[in-house]
Parts: C-alpha cells; structure tokens; sequence
C-alpha cells in the first residue's frame, strides 16, 4: 500500500504547484492588462486583485473598479467584480458582478443594483479566441438611468451562441419578465392611460450575421465586429392587454441605411396603435386613412402587417411612416 500513498502524495504536490503556478499567472495577466490599459490613456484601477479557490478553481476578486476609456465619454465603476475558472478548464469563465455597478455612457449614468448578475463565458481554446458562448442572468435588477429615469426587471436570461458551421453567424436570444420601463417613456406613451403595469415579458430570438469573428483580435482592434444582416424569429411582447409578435429579416443597406422588412402580428392593437401616432410624422388626415385601413386589415381579429425599409424610408403599404433605421443597428 505504500505505493499507493507515495502516488497519491505525488499527485497532490504536483496539482498544489500546478494550482499555485497557474494562481498567480493569472493575476498576473489581469495586472498586466491593468497596466496595459493604463499606457493606452485608460483610467484602470482596481483597489485589491487576489485569486483564491484552491484546488479546482481559479476565483479572482477586484473590489472598488474605476475603469474610463481614454475620451472619457465610457466608464465603468462597480464595487466588485468576479471572474471564476475551473483549474482544468480555463477556456470558461464565470463574471459575476455583486454590488453597484455606475456605467457611464455619451447619454448619461447609469446605475444598476441587482439581487443577482452573472454571466459565463466559453472560448474556443484557440490563439485568437473566438466567442463559442455567452450567457447572462439577472434577477430583481433596479436601473436608474440619469436620463430616463428608474426602471426595473424582475427576471433577466440572455444567450449568444456561435453557429458551428458558420464562424461570423451568432444565435441570440433574450427572455425578460416582470419589466417596469422609465415613466418617462410611459408618459410619452399616453401618460399612462394607454399602457400601465409592468410588461410581462419580452422574448427575442435571432440569427446574426456579423462581418467578421468575434475573437480577441477583433476586439482589441478597437473597432469591434458589425452586425450585416439580422433575422428575426418569432419574438413577442406582452404588455397589458396587447400581444406584439415580430419576425422579419434586417440587413445593411447601401445607403447607410438598414434594408429589410419586419412583419407584426398584433393583438388588441388599437393601443399601439396610438402609441404610434404620437411618435409617428403622419398628418391627422394620413392617420384617419391608415386607421381605416387597418380596421378593415384586421376584421375584427388581430392585426398583421409589414413594415418594408427600403431607399431609406420606412413603409407601410402606400404609406411612408418615418425614415428607416440606420445602420449599424
């Protein structure tokens, strides 16, 4: 038996330095990119950085982040952030971010405070590093925004997942529940009186074509990849009374525009309906027609049409109701 215990002393003493190797190679990378971001105009600073989880993981803490982009318009301050590694699988991480998180944005603060914010990350164990996945959740999150105001939401799931056929094509999906938008938004939106509550849920789900990999190398060329091409699947929104139910195939246009058409499938849609004319450039006379032709679309049932963006503008049917997106969107 003693073999046996020499082998499993070995195994341990070989794993401990492994571990403690590892442990502080990557601290290292995190000062050094630290360091890295300083010499380049970044405010980075992080009051402690240690690693801990001996003997599967690799826990690293940074507590009291002050990060801000060198033409000081993009910040991120946040009491402590976590990024877990399993010791035997380094290619997936865990972020967590406990605490208040105040990101600084061109159009104002915001602040997040979230009873649970995680996210995982997988690469392909690659030089380059492409994104294989991405997934996030939330729960109880209260966003104040300087601009629109509060705002909360009750549940949080997003994904993002690499096509294995096609390097530069992503599946995206989101689920949302139990959302309180700004009553800044709520106010233009008919002060209330055509939409109040919560909206109950928010689904999307696409296929996104983007003009290159999202990999290390494109994201530290400081131009990140764009989106050429979006489709859209079944996705829906549930607020009050009103059913939204979206599909549709976007792409970049040539006009710097986005090109495509979104098709909407809407129940009780008198509502939206209203909505839309007050952030629409219709006259009253053009609304009264539109209104008509949407009476007689429905029949008394849901409401379906398309929205088509071409040459810039945005149309339905005969009617131009606006410009189109522009692209990147």
């Amino acid at each position: 038996m003693k073999w046996m215990f020499k082998f499993v002393f070995l195994a341990a003493a070989l794993w401990s330095g492994y571990w403690y190797f590892g442990a502080r190679a990557q601290e290292k990378i995190y000062v050094d990119l630290l360091t890295e971001g300083r010499d380049q105009g970044w405010t980075a600073e992080s009051r402690n950085l240690g690693v801990s989880g001996f003997p599967n993981r690799f826990d690293t803490t940074l507590t009291d982040l002050n990060f801000r982009d060198p033409s000081g318009r993009w910040g991120w301050r946040g009491e402590e952030f976590q990024i877990k590694a399993l010791s035997y699988q380094l290619n997936h991480i865990i972020m967590a971010w406990p605490g208040k998180q105040e990101l600084e944005t061109p159009e104002g603060s915001i602040d997040i405070i979230a009873e649970l914010l995680r996210a995982s990350l997988v690469v392909s164990p690659s030089t380059n590093l492409p994104l294989s996945r991405f997934q996030i959740e939330g729960e109880n999150l209260d966003i104040e925004s300087e601009k629109l105001g509060p705002a909360s939401i009750g549940q949080l799931n997003g994904a993002v997942f690499q096509d294995e056929d096609m390097a530069t094509r992503y599946r995206l999906g989101i689920d949302l529940a139990d959302i309180e938008p700004p009553q800044s938004l709520t106010r233009r939106l008919g002060g209330g009186s055509i939409f109040s509550g919560p909206i109950e849920s928010f689904k999307l789900s696409a296929l996104l074509d983007f003009d290159r990999e999202i990999d290390r190398l494109a994201l530290e060329s400081g131009q990140p990849p764009l989106p050429v091409r979006a489709e859209i699947e079944q996705s829906t929104l549930l607020w009050g009374t009103s059913e939204l139910t979206i599909s549709g195939t976007l792409e970049k246009g040539s006009n710097g525009f986005v090109a495509g058409d979104l098709r909407f499938d809407v129940k009780n849609w008198e509502p939206l309906l209203d909505v839309f004319k007050q952030v629409s450039n219709l006259t009253t006379t053009e609304l009264l027609t539109l209104k008509r032709a949407l009476d007689g679309a429905a029949g008394g049932g849901n409401l379906v049409f398309t929205i088509v963006f071409e040459n810039g503008e945005s149309n339905i049917g005969p009617f131009t109701i606006g410009p189109a997106p522009v692209y990147p969107f």
